[in-house]
Order: structure tokens, then sequence, then C-alpha cells
């Protein structure tokens, strides 16, 4: 495999007035699934993307089914999020109610009536369906710690898709307004305080960059050529695949030594942000073996969880 640094000119950026955060109003389940099935095809991961299709579409399923209420929260809290730039449903300090356990109970159910499952992905899912409610909380709380040396792989992914739908339904239900001026430049979710899964340019926004958040599915705005982590613009990089004109590449930095996927949809209008992501692992380790070394997870490929 070889990689191509691409120019920097070549990306451009809008002057346009921003739109700093879009929130996830409409499930993306059902598309991801379809674009997972599709990327599949003649994948050398086929089996994998196809499974977490299966996931994407279960998880468009209980979206649709499970009505999660978002807290009754006073305004100061709101306020006091929005004067510091903190993330209202920070991962950290978020006490999740049980509605992401139907959640997991209902993605581990649909998925163990498939056919022709493997069987560590059937064991996986077996064991999730035994685990009690404080078992399944530690689950929860080392994926969302990033705790991947004690999580479990096999079923890391189903815990996430299930704290996927509980998130996303929560964010879908914040007014703008309440973020206050939260999304500008932020390194990490201005909704659930999760670092970038990768960049795009999202459609509709004028060819603006922004950031997707791998948990909520929350868009916020981010200039191109500058690192997601460190702000620098001083050595930025842009890599391809194979070819400079590849819908999927990575923007590195050479101060920090950190990498995201940058993805363009003028170039494949099917592009998925968490598929594409998961679809173009090759990338992920050509950067690796540059000495660069990712950004911000995606939860259905933990590459250090045992």
């Amino acid at each position: 495999m070889s990689l191509k640094i691409v120019a920097q000119e070549q990306l451009g950026q809008s002057a346009l007035r921003i739109t700093p955060v879009y929130l996830p109003v409409e499930a993306p389940y059902a598309g991801r699934a379809r674009r997972l099935t599709a990327l599949a095809d003649g994948h050398p991961l086929a089996g994998y993307l196809h499974l977490l299709g299966e996931l994407a579409a279960a998880q468009a399923d209980a979206a649709a089914r499970f009505d999660i209420p978002l807290p009754d929260l006073p305004d100061s809290y709101w306020d006091n999020c929005a004067l510091h730039e903190l993330p209202p449903l920070g991962t950290e300090a978020w006490s999740r109610d049980a509605a992401w356990r139907e959640v997991l109970s209902h993605l581990v159910t649909t998925l163990r009536a498939l056919p022709d499952l493997p069987e560590a992905t059937l064991a996986a899912l077996d064991s999730l369906a035994a685990a009690d409610a404080d078992t399944l909380e530690q689950q929860a709380s080392r994926l969302l710690g990033f705790d991947w040396a004690t999580l479990d792989a096999a079923e890391a992914p189903f815990v996430a898709a299930a704290l996927q739908v509980y998130f996303r339904a929560l964010a879908a239900r914040i007014t703008p307004a309440r973020l206050g001026q939260a999304g500008h430049a932020a390194h990490s979710c201005p909704v659930c305080g999760m670092p970038p899964a990768v960049s795009w340019l999202r459609p509709g926004a004028e060819g603006l960059r922004y950031l997707h958040c791998p948990l909520c599915d929350t868009d916020w705005h981010h200039v191109r050529a500058q690192c997601t982590q460190c702000d620098s613009s001083r050595d930025i990089g842009y890599w391809a695949h194979g070819d400079e004109k590849d819908a999927v590449r990575a923007e590195s930095c050479g101060d920090c030594l950190a990498y995201l996927k940058h993805l363009d949809p003028s170039r494949d209008i099917q592009l998925e942000p968490l598929a594409d992501d998961l679809a173009t692992l090759e990338l992920d380790m050509a950067m690796a073996e540059q000495g660069f070394e990712r950004a911000g997870p995606n939860f259905w490929y933990l590459p250090g969880a045992a």
C-alpha cells in the first residue's frame, strides 16, 4: 500500500456565515446501515461490515421504538454549561438512566435472531443478554472513559451502539440556544464531550468543514488546514490511500503527530462519516506506520480492546 500527500491548496475554505453546531435531529442509522451494506461488497472486511450494517439497522428500529426524554434540568445548569463551554451531556458527569440498557437489550435480541452469526459474535451477544445492570454500567463507563484494555472487543460495539442511540436521542432534544457559543473550534463534541471520529465537508454547509461525534452524531465547525487537537497550522499534511482524489483522506499534524480522516462528499455523494471511516482502516494502519496517532475513536473498531 502507498500513501500520497495531497496539496493543502486543493482543499480551500469558504468565507461564509458559519453555523457552529448541527444537532442530530434526524437519526442517521438507516442511512448508515445502507452505506455499510454497500461498502461491504467486495471489501476485505465484508463480513464485519455486513454485521455492522445489521447493527445500524437495529439502531434505526430502536431509535423509532424508544422514547428517550431529556431530563428537566434547571436553567442554571444550561447557563453554567454555556458560560464555561462545558458539554451538557458530558459523559464523565452525566448520570445515565436505564434507557440505554433497554436499547441494548433490544439490539441484542434483534441481532441474536439473525441467521449464520459467527460463533464469537453469538457468544458476545449471549454474554450481554445474561449480564446484570452493574456489569453493563461498568462496561459503558469503561468504553466512554477510553479504558480499552479492560473492554471485551467482541461486546464493545454493541454496548457502544446502545449508548449511541441513547446519547443521540438526548442530543436531538437540545435547543441550539442552550449551547451558547459552544462549538467554535472546540477539540471535542460541544454536546457530549467526545473527540471527533472524522472531519467532513458537511453536505448543505457550503463546503465548510465539520467534525463528527462518534457517540451522539453532532457536527461542529472547525476551520480547515488546522490541527483539530493542538490548533497548529504549521505542519499540516494530507494523505491519500493511493489516489490524491480519494474521497477519504487523512489530515496529519507534524507538531503533535495526531491525524484525523477527512471526508469529501463532493468526491462521493454516498459518504457516511462513521461507515466510511470503518471501511478505510487500511488508511489508519498506514498512518500508524508513518508515526501518527489517531485523534478520536470509532467505537465500532477499538484496536486496543482486549
